[in-house]
């Protein structure tokens, strides 16, 4: 799986998160668990898709102004 699919997968998991797995306690770790991702995959690419999205501080002030 790309860091790009994993994304998107976040991005349907969000989207969905209210309406279908917010009753069923299912976070996004569960949630890419059942689609047949490893432990160690979904370790690797979550800290990844952090370290991508990685905001410094100048991105968060400018964010909450």
């Amino acid at each position: 799986m790309t860091q790009h699919e994993f994304t998107e997968h976040r991005n349907t998991w969000l989207k969905e998160w209210a309406d279908k797995w917010r009753l069923l306690d299912i976070d996004f770790e569960c949630y890419m668990l059942m689609k047949g991702m490893t432990s160690e995959e979904y370790k690797t690419m979550n800290e990844d898709s952090w370290k991508a999205s990685e905001l410094t501080d100048d991105d968060w002030s400018e964010k909450l102004i």
